[in-house]
């Protein structure tokens, strides 16, 4: 069977998977389906199921609207999740049982966040709240809402924005983080909130800026992400431990150099995974950036971590049960779109959960990317070479350079339908991470924009030495600033390169619009490079 290229229309073909959510009993699994609506010109998401056991697929949401960040009741008898119908997002709760949906807020302004509470009859919510004073400034608070009379209680106030973090399986405590104008201020410390005083107490360093909470399960810990903020956006995300019976705090990443979270540039837009899940035998899984990886790691409290799932993939969003046995990963790589698949931890087993892309897959040409490594300003700079689509050996092929000008960021090895489309249009890619890019050391992020360019150029000059079918009077540089600075340093080498911007919406944008960019490069490209 003869494989069709990539095409931009590709892009309404391609299903995102994300938010796994395992149940309690470690038996099944909800996540969130997206697709795009050709007719509508939007996004539709909607909450599917799958049974571990029998590997049985179920639709548990339809219509038009976006389902977000599903989550399972503690006893397992109903999930509730944030229902997105263009407007605002408001709180509803499917009932496993007979399948009702019931909705529970009417927020003007929509609820940002939710997490059960342990009893299963209230749920916690972050909802915006204006002032009593003004009908135009508001603030983000946090309540309780009443499963079944649907009445609000907010337990906090004032001119701050209140972000909920995590609740205790007590039901005793919450953590939220503190926030004012965070580019006036780009600090967030949290706080420890005690439901039954109504006390609350600083967890962090009022400096840092501190997210993404999760308690122990018996409560006794909290495990937190942040940093000192030491070297502003490019100080790497650590792993912090609070012990609320010794009144301790310790940092368990501290000697691992290398950012925690996702810093990957990708088709998607990003997930929204946890910063941290413990499991019942207080071992805790995050993601770790790395080498053009996403990871899932594994760590103790005695300082033992090493990662749990395989290289060369981006691992964007995950779970993990709470025996620790299995994780479930959304994971993507250069030639796969994103999909679930369960990970035994123990074993290392990876067994396939869904293939909702692999009719894409089997019908297209996809062309893989190979790593390249080249001397750099502060270690090797790690890049990435696909060839043309249509590459025949001793033939010449313009090349396309795409620059990333964003120090809180890296590419990875991960999907983009954008430089599958470039190779099916007859160009080569390269793209790499200078100095000054995520997922490598700290000294590594931190470089100035110098080493940036020097890197840059030496990785460049030296790929198209090595690589003999590259045309180098055919050149194009895509990307801003350092990319147009590039462009100006290769024309005075005598290197014939053309240097082009454009808005990279392809993450957030409308599906028609992202289609025209796409569309809109190419025969670009085609007509000038």
């Amino acid at each position: 069977m003869v494989k069709k290229v990539v095409e931009s229309s590709d892009l309404t073909k391609l299903i995102s998977v994300t938010d796994p959510q395992i149940s309690p009993d470690g038996k099944r699994v909800v996540f969130v389906r997206t697709q795009i609506d050709e007719k509508e010109n939007t996004y539709t998401t909607h909450l599917y199921h799958i049974d571990l056991k029998t590997g049985q697929q179920s639709q548990w949401t339809n219509g038009a609207g976006r389902v977000l960040s599903p989550r399972w009741s503690t006893d397992g008898t109903a999930v509730a999740f944030l229902f997105d119908r263009g407007k605002e997002k408001q709180l509803f709760v499917l009932s496993i049982a007979d399948g009702k949906m019931n909705r529970l807020t009417r927020f003007e302004n929509g609820v940002d966040r939710f997490e059960w509470a342990p009893c299963g009859t209230k749920i916690w919510i972050n909802a915006a709240v204006k002032k009593e004073d003004t009908q135009s400034q508001s603030y983000s608070q946090i309540g309780l809402v009443d499963h079944k009379s649907k009445s609000v209680e907010f337990v906090t106030q004032g001119n701050f924005n209140h972000h909920l973090k995590a609740v205790s399986h007590d039901g005793e405590k919450i953590v939220f983080g503190l926030a004012g104008n965070l580019q006036k201020n780009p600090h967030q410390p949290l706080y420890l909130y005690d439901t039954k005083t109504a006390q609350q107490t600083m967890l962090t360093e009022e400096q840092g800026y501190f997210n993404g909470a999760a308690f122990s399960h018996d409560d006794s810990k909290i495990a937190y992400a942040g940093s000192m903020r030491y070297y502003g956006d490019a100080t790497h995300t650590e792993l912090y431990i609070a012990d609320l019976l010794t009144n301790t705090r310790f940092c368990l990443t501290e000697g691992m150099d290398a950012p925690i979270g996702d810093y990957a540039i990708s088709d998607y837009k990003k997930a929204v995974a946890p910063a941290v899940v413990w499991t019942k035998d207080d071992h805790l899984y995050f993601q770790v950036s790395t080498m053009g990886d996403v990871r899932l790691y594994f760590a103790s409290l005695d300082g033992m971590i090493f990662p749990a799932s395989p290289d060369m993939e981006h691992v964007y969003d995950y779970n993990v049960s709470r025996d620790g046995v299995y994780a479930v990963l959304a994971s993507s790589n250069p030639i796969q779109p994103g999909e679930l698949h369960r990970l035994t931890i123990t074993t290392g087993e990876y067994q396939a959960l869904t293939s909702f892309n692999q009719k894409f897959m089997e019908d297209t040409e996809l062309v893989q990317a190979q790593t390249t490594f080249t001397t750099g300003s502060i270690d090797g700079v790690h890049g990435w070479l696909i060839k043309p689509a249509s590459f025949e050996e001793g033939q010449n092929y313009p090349l396309i350079i795409k620059v990333h000008d964003t120090p809180l960021e890296m590419f990875a090895n991960t999907f983009s339908l954008e430089l599958q489309l470039y190779a099916a249009s007859g160009f080569g890619i390269f793209y790499v991470n200078p100095s000054g890019s995520q997922g490598y050391s700290q000294e590594f992020a931190t470089a100035s924009r110098d080493f940036t360019y020097k890197d840059l150029l030496s990785a460049i000059t030296d790929t198209m030495e090595s690589a003999d079918w590259i045309d180098v009077s055919r050149i194009a540089v895509l990307g801003e600033e350092v990319a147009e600075q590039v462009t100006l340093k290769l024309e005075s080498m005598n290197i014939a390169t053309t240097f082009v911007h454009f808005p990279d919406l392809s993450r957030t944008d409308t599906p028609n619009r992202r289609i025209a960019r796409l569309e809109q490069i190419v025969n670009w490209l085609a007509d000038n490079v």
